[in-house]
């Protein structure tokens, strides 16, 4: 019973980091692991556990939700098809593989976050967000951790975006991707459920806290949550995997 309120407690805080910036989700699935759980399962029940955050986050700026979706349903349906790969792909491929990608994965994210956005270069600049787009919904479906990073990275190429708009952005795309790739996790038989509640509970409590405070946040305290928490989550995982 300890080991849930403290997965629940865990919960709060994720998502309260998830709806400001996101990639939080790094810090549930250690604790999961740390009940006994296998790595699928583990990254079964994480991915169930937070969803519900990315949504509560949207509660602040629900009055808006109509022209967010109009205006991102295209990449929404980009991603939810790449999560739907990234699903079949979790429960059909070794564990140990995508353990081993995992950190590149997530490093790769935050060091494009890095990069300087410009303008909007047109045709070609459309092309890559949505490859980019894509990517972040395989890894989203394949095992979670760090989506909402690489879909900040790819969404703030275009300097138009303000930190308010990619949080939004984030969440509605990350939200209803982890909901698509979730419906085939609940049919896994691989769910932990008493740790899936705990994490909706707390998470769903932190997500609409963070969501409220994130179009509060300046922009370069913005950056340098979501770079803590991609180098922060990424050393962890390159340390639990490579370095034992």
């Amino acid at each position: 019973m300890l080991e849930y309120l403290f997965i629940g407690l865990v919960g709060v805080v994720v998502g309260g980091i998830n709806g400001m910036a996101g990639g939080a989700s790094v810090i549930s699935y250690p604790v999961l692991l740390a009940t006994g759980m296998s790595p699928v399962s583990a990254a079964i029940s994480n991915a169930l556990g937070v969803t519900p955050a990315n949504f509560f986050a949207l509660i602040s700026v629900r009055h808006q939700m109509r022209d967010y979706f109009r205006q991102y349903r295209k990449l929404i349906a980009i991603s939810i098809l790449g999560s739907t790969t990234g699903a079949f792909m979790l429960l059909s491929v070794p564990p140990g593989v995508f353990e081993k990608m995992v950190p590149f994965l997530l490093l790769g994210a935050s060091l494009t976050f890095l990069i300087k956005p410009k303008a909007n270069r047109g045709a070609r600049h459309d092309a890559m967000e949505k490859l980019g787009i894509g990517a972040s919904g395989l890894y989203c479906g394949y095992f979670g951790p760090g989506q909402g990073v690489m879909v900040i990275a790819v969404l703030a190429r275009d300097i138009r975006r303000d930190p308010k708009t990619l949080n939004t952005a984030k969440n509605l795309i990350a939200g209803w991707t982890s909901l698509v790739s979730n419906i085939i996790y609940i049919f896994s038989g691989r769910a932990v459920w008493p740790a899936v509640l705990a994490l909706v509970i707390g998470g769903s409590i932190g997500g609409t806290v963070g969501g409220r405070y994130a179009s509060k946040l300046s922009p370069v305290v913005y950056r340098a949550l979501i770079l803590t928490v991609g180098f922060g989550a990424s050393a962890w995982l390159f340390k639990k995997y490579y370095l034992g």
